[in-house]
């Protein structure tokens, strides 16, 4: 019971923190926001924050699509937690303190990302975790965005996927480094899931 109480708490605070990000980076980008893999994937985090929630308050078992959907928004935001420290903060402009604590960053880049780790880790626990189910969103967004840029009809948003400003040979190490980073992020989170029950 204190567990499920945790949990509801966790899930309400998300759900809050997710749409104020959503506001505030609606305000500063308008509808690009939706070319962002953060965006996409905290949509993904709230969405099944949402729907947990409703299970938690109605003292339901979470069915399996459900768990499955879980993981996923948990793989995909700890990518963009990654990405944005390893990646992000030294190919372009803005800066590592800028990218996790200004405007929407502050929510979609960090508290998100990490809240929900850390009740993943902590307080989650879910049977039947399919590893390679853990990179659905991530090649999804990949094959979309990677098309839409050969097509030209968007740019970026990443520098990673301005596919005419680099060889080919360094598009596809970059979409295999993402993938190889997926995999082991969804590897090592479905291990670590639920090992410290709170």
């Amino acid at each position: 019971m204190k567990n499920r109480n945790i949990q509801i708490i966790i899930n309400i605070i998300l759900i809050i923190l997710e749409i104020i990000g959503f506001i505030l980076v609606i305000q500063e980008f308008g509808l690009k926001t939706l070319e962002y893999y953060t965006e996409d994937s905290n949509f993904l985090l709230l969405v099944s924050s949402i729907i947990i929630l409703i299970y938690l308050l109605s003292d339901r078992k979470l069915p399996s699509w459900l768990n499955g959907l879980r993981y996923v928004s948990i793989v995909s935001t700890t990518l963009t937690f990654i990405v944005v420290v390893t990646v992000l903060s030294w190919t372009t402009d803005w800066g590592l303190h800028y990218l996790l604590f200004e405007g929407s960053m502050l929510y979609h880049h960090t508290l998100c990302p990490l809240m929900a780790l850390a009740s993943f880790i902590l307080l989650e626990k879910y049977d039947g975790l399919n590893v390679l189910h853990g990179l659905t969103f991530t090649i999804i967004y990949a094959i979309i965005m990677i098309s839409l840029n050969v097509l030209k009809i968007v740019e970026g948003p990443y520098p990673f996927l301005l596919v005419y400003n680099q060889p080919v040979a360094v598009s596809i190490l970059w979409t295999v480094i993402i993938f190889a980073a997926t995999y082991a992020i969804a590897f090592i989170l479905k291990k670590v899931n639920g090992k410290v029950i709170i």
